[in-house]
């Protein structure tokens, strides 16, 4: 049985994941719209479904097979650049004492997060944003300072050396949709929510799930204005 990564395993190639039906053509397609009727419900039962649903594209992504456009092909690439990323990030930790019996629930996930914010510096600032947002990141989690920056440095060299040309922003996107979907609970953690969630949630997910946000997560326009 394969498992996620926040569960220590990496995702199953070749099947789409987590018994969904999702077909994607690229990571930036639009989620079906969800149904009409709405019933306003808590900021977490909001928030879980929010959270499958980029799961679900993610996974479509990446398990994608065969590859029968340009489109799917690029958007297989850059999900497997982000799975490449949280892989740097595992193994250096793993091979600088950090097993992953200590790790706290959202290390990962926070790493994630920050990659994906710091890749708002664009490419050429990349090298060291990348660096000390998984360094930060990790350290807030107690990761030990040695092992915390090299794994910032992992991180920085697989995505440059990795990321397709001109496909910033779509791996950009992967590494926030990786963030979302291995997080253990988005609902507690408010920088998924703010660098991932909600950046991706009025391109993504369905008009229903985000008009449902739109009230549980007040003070977000993008949110409010389609």
């Amino acid at each position: 049985m394969c498992r996620s990564k926040a569960e220590g395993g990496r995702r199953c190639r070749g099947r789409t994941g987590r018994g969904s039906s999702v077909a994607v053509d690229g990571i930036g397609d639009s989620a079906p719209p969800g149904p009409s009727a709405r019933s306003w419900r808590s900021r977490e039962a909001v928030l879980q479904p929010a959270q499958k649903q980029l799961g679900d594209l993610f996974d479509a992504a990446v398990n994608r097979a065969p590859v029968d456009s340009v489109a799917a092909l690029r958007a297989a690439a850059v999900a497997d650049v982000a799975d490449q990323v949280a892989d740097a990030i595992t193994a250096t930790l793993e091979a600088h004492g950090c097993p992953r019996v200590s790790w706290q629930s959202h290390l990962l996930c926070g790493a994630l997060a920050a990659v994906a914010q710091a890749m708002k510096t664009g490419e050429d600032l990349a090298k060291t944003a990348v660096t000390k947002g998984v360094r930060t990141a990790l350290a807030a989690c107690g990761t030990p300072r040695l092992a915390a920056g090299l794994a910032g440095r992992a991180a920085t060299d697989t995505l440059l050396k990795l990321t397709p040309v001109r496909h910033w922003e779509d791996v950009r996107r992967a590494v926030q949709l990786l963030a979302v979907s291995t997080c253990p609970n988005v609902a507690d953690h408010p920088e998924v929510q703010q660098y991932c969630l909600r950046p991706l949630a009025s391109e993504m997910l369905s008009a229903a799930i985000q008009d449902e946000l739109a009230e549980s997560l007040p003070g977000d326009r993008s949110l409010s204005t389609r």
